[in-house]
C-alpha cells in the first residue's frame, strides 16, 4: 500500500478550500399531501426516511481527480445548487489518488477522506466514493475500501472492468475481497460499477461481486457504444439496435436485461458530456422505468450545464418507509402519499388489504 503523505489538520484544510459556508443540512424528503383517516380524523403526515439507507438518496456526479475536475469548493458549490451528491475516486488498486492527482486536496489516505467527507457534507453535498478494483491483493484492496467507508463515505462504488489497469484477479479473489470488506463494513453501501455492454459483462466475475453488493451501477455510455464494431458485437450478442442505432434507451435496456438475473437494484451512469438533451431525457426516463431510484453523471469536469439542470429538475425516486399508526388503513396511507393500495400491496407482498398492524413497516414506492 502506498504510504500517505502528511495531512494538514481539518481546520487548515477547510481554510485551504476557502472559508466554509454555513453548515447546511441535507434537504429532508417529506410527503406532499395529507389525508383523512376514516377512523382517526385528520392528522399530519410525517416525513418518510428512505427505505434503503445504504444506497444513494440523491443523483451523483462522479469526480476523477481534483486536478482535472476542479477545486473542492467549486465542485461543492455547483453540486449543492443542483441537489446532487459527489462520488469521489479515492484509490486505484492499492494506490491512493494522491499518486496521480497533484492538487493540494488529493486523497492521500483515510484522514484526507474524513476531511473531504466533512467538507462536502457540511455544504449539503452527500459524500460517496468510488475506486478501481484490480484483485492483485484482494485482502489489502478490500481493507482500503473498508477504510474509505469508515472515514465517512456513505457508499463506495467498485469499478470492475476487464481492461488493462482494472481487474486481473480470479473469482476466488473476488469472494475473498467481499468477505474482507463485509466483515469490516457490514452496514455501509457497496455498489459494483461495470461496462454496460453485455460482452464486457461476461469478462468479469460479476456474480461474485454481486453477492456482496447492494446495487449495480452500469456505465451506459451510449455515445461511446454507437460505433460499427460495437453494433456488430450487439448483433452477435443477440441484441439488435433499431433504425436509430445505439441509443440511450437501447443501451440501458440491454444492460438491464443482462443484469436482471442478479436481482439487484441498478444505479445507471450516463455520459455527462453528451449535449443531446433528448438522449439524456430518454436516459433519465428509462432509468426510472427500470426502477432505478437515482442515477449518476460521468464526470463532473465534462458534464454540461444542461445535464446538471436535468438532474436537478428530475429528482430521485426513492422508496420510503412508513410505520403503521393506530387507525391506519392502506387506503389512508396510499392517499396520504400519492400512491395506490395495489402499489402498496405489490411493494410489500401484502395479500389481504384489510390486514395491517400497528408498528408494521410499510414501504411506500417512489
Amino acid at each position: 500500500m502506498a504510504s500517505s503523505s502528511s495531512t494538514p489538520s481539518r481546520r487548515h484544510f477547510i481554510k485551504l478550500m476557502g472559508a466554509a459556508a454555513a453548515v447546511a443540512g441535507l434537504r429532508p424528503l417529506t410527503a406532499t399531501a395529507a389525508s383523512t383517516s376514516l377512523t382517526t380524523g385528520v392528522r399530519p403526515v410525517a416525513a418518510l426516511p428512505p427505505a434503503s439507507s445504504v444506497l444513494p438518496a440523491t443523483h451523483l456526479a462522479w469526480v476523477w481527480q481534483f486536478s482535472t475536475d476542479g477545486k473542492p469548493e467549486a465542485i461543492r458549490e455547483k453540486l449543492a445548487a443542483h441537489g446532487l451528491g459527489i462520488a469521489l475516486k479515492t484509490h486505484d488498486g492499492l494506490q491512493w489518488m494522491s499518486r496521480y492527482d497533484k492538487s493540494p486536496a488529493a486523497v492521500s489516505g483515510p484522514d484526507r477522506i474524513a476531511e473531504l467527507a466533512e467538507y462536502f457534507e457540511a455544504g449539503g453535498v452527500p459524500f460517496h466514493a468510488w475506486a478501481v478494483v484490480q484483485g492483485v491483493d484482494p485482502q489489502r484492496e478490500a481493507s482500503m475500501a473498508a477504510a474509505v467507508l469508515r472515514a465517512g463515505a456513505r457508499t463506495i462504488s467498485l469499478d470492475l472492468e476487464s481492461y488493462r489497469g482494472f481487474w486481473t484477479g480470479t473469482p476466488a479473489g473476488a469472494r475473498e475481497y467481499g468477505e474482507v470488506l463485509r466483515n469490516a463494513q457490514p452496514n455501509k453501501g457497496v455498489l459494483t460499477t461495470i461496462d454496460a455492454r453485455p460482452w464486457e459483462i461476461d469478462k468479469i466475475p460479476l456474480k461474485e461481486f454481486a453477492a456482496f453488493s447492494d446495487a449495480l451501477a452500469p456505465q451506459v455510455y451510449w455515445s461511446d457504444f454507437a460505433t460499427a464494431p460495437n453494433i456488430t458485437k450487439y448483433w452477435i450478442a443477440g441484441e439488435i439496435p433499431g433504425s436509430e442505432g445505439v441509443t440511450a434507451r437501447f443501451a440501458l435496456d440491454v444492460a438491464a436485461k443482462k443484469l436482471q438475473a442478479l436481482q439487484l437494484p441498478i444505479h445507471p451512469i450516463g455520459p455527462g458530456l453528451v449535449t443531446d438533451s433528448v438522449a439524456w431525457t430518454q436516459f433519465i426516463e428509462r432509468s426510472f422505468a427500470h426502477e432505478a431510484s437515482t442515477i449518476s453523471t460521468w464526470r463532473f469536469g465534462t458534464t454540461t450545464p444542461a445535464v446538471f439542470a436535468m438532474l436537478r429538475d428530475n429528482p430521485p425516486r426513492v422508496d420510503r418507509v412508513y410505520t403503521v399508526q393506530p387507525g391506519d388503513t392502506l387506503g389512508y396511507i396510499a392517499a396520504a402519499y400519492g400512491t395506490t393500495v395495489s402499489a402498496l400491496m405489490k411493494k410489500n407482498g401484502i395479500t389481504n388489504p384489510n390486514y395491517i398492524w400497528i408498528g408494521q413497516s410499510i414501504i411506500v414506492p417512489a
